[in-house]
C-alpha cells in the first residue's frame, strides 16, 4: 500500500465515520426526547431515570455510545492529519480498529427498536454485527503488532482483506441468541466466554508481540506503542462491557490515554 493509496483510504474513512457518527447521535438524541416526553416505550424493564455511579443503569450504554460517536471521527482525523507523510502501515490497521468501534452504535438501540417495530431480524443483525466489530477491533491491532511496516508493509492490503474476510466469516458462523439480552445491550452468542476469553488472549499476545518487537528491534519505543495499544484494548472492551457507569468512564478514560500513547508513540517511531 503506498503512502499516497493510505492517506485517500484514510480520508475516506474518516469522512465516513464523522457522517456515520453525527447521524446516528442525532437520531439516537431524537429517540431519548421521544422517551422522555413519553412517546414512546423502552423496553425489558429499563427507565432513564434514578442513574447510579455502581449499578447497572441504561445511561451508561446512552454515554458509551455518544463518546464513542465523539472518539471514532476525532481520532480518524487526528490519525489521518498527523500520519500523512508518515510510512506506517499500522494507520490501515487503526482505522480498521475504528471501523468495529463503529457497530457498537448498534446497543442503545435494542431497547427502542424491539419495542417499537417488534423485529426479531433486527436482533439477529444487531448480534451479528456487534460480534464482527468487536472481532475486528481486536485481531486489527493483533495483526499491527505482527505485521511493521518496515518489514511488511507490501502486505497490508492483503491483510486487510483478510481480516475482513475472516472477521465476516466468524460473524456468520456464530450463533445468535436474540433471547439472551445481556444487561450492556450486547446480543448473546454461542460460546461466549470462550470469545470472550480468544479477545482477552488476543490483547495479551498484542502486548506480548510489542516487547518481543522491541527486543528484536533494539527500540524501546515498541514498549511504548505496545502499553498504548493494550490500554486502548482494555477500555475498549470495559466500554462496551460494562452497564455500570463507573465502568464506563474508566473505559472511556484507558481507551482516550491508550490512543494518545499509542499514537504518539508510534509516530516517533517512523520520524
Amino acid at each position: 500500500m503506498t503512502l499516497k493509496t493510505r492517506n485517500r483510504y484514510t480520508l475516506t474513512f474518516s469522512t465516513f465515520f464523522l457522517f456515520v457518527s453525527a447521524l446516528v447521535s442525532i437520531y439516537f438524541l431524537y429517540k431519548v426526547k421521544a422517551v422522555a416526553s413519553g412517546q414512546i416505550q423502552l423496553n425489558y424493564g429499563i427507565s432513564l431515570e434514578n442513574p447510579k455511579l455502581f449499578e447497572r443503569h441504561y445511561i451508561s450504554i446512552i454515554v458509551s455510545s455518544l463518546f464513542m460517536a465523539l472518539y471514532i471521527p476525532t481520532v480518524s482525523f487526528y490519525i489521518y492529519a498527523r500520519f500523512e507523510k508518515t510510512p506506517s502501515s499500522e494507520v490501515a490497521y487503526l482505522m480498521l480498529f475504528l471501523l468495529g468501534c463503529l457497530t457498537e452504535f448498534v446497543r442503545p438501540f435494542i431497547p427502542l427498536e424491539t419495542v417499537e417495530k417488534n423485529l426479531p431480524s433486527f436482533l439477529v443483525i444487531a448480534g451479528r454485527a456487534l460480534f464482527w466489530g468487536r472481532t475486528l477491533s481486536i485481531i486489527s491491532l493483533f495483526t499491527a503488532s505482527i505485521f511493521s511496516s518496515k518489514k511488511n508493509g507490501l502486505e497490508t492490503e492483503q491483510n486487510i482483506i483478510v481480516l475482513l474476510v475472516f472477521s465476516l466469516a466468524l460473524a456468520n458462523i456464530v450463533p445468535v441468541n436474540t433471547i439472551k439480552i445481556e444487561s450492556n445491550f450486547s446480543i448473546g452468542v454461542g460460546w461466549s466466554k470462550f470469545v470472550n476469553f480468544t479477545y482477552i488472549v488476543a490483547i495479551a499476545l498484542t502486548a506480548a508481540s510489542y516487547a518481543i518487537n522491541a527486543k528484536l528491534n533494539e527500540n524501546p519505543i515498541y514498549i511504548r506503542v505496545g502499553i498504548g495499544v493494550f490500554c486502548m484494548e482494555a477500555g475498549y472492551f470495559i466500554l462496551n462491557t460494562s452497564a455500570v457507569l463507573s465502568l464506563t468512564a474508566l473505559g472511556a478514560a484507558l481507551l482516550a490515554f491508550g490512543t494518545e500513547k499509542a499514537l504518539s508513540a508510534l509516530h516517533k517511531l517512523y520520524t
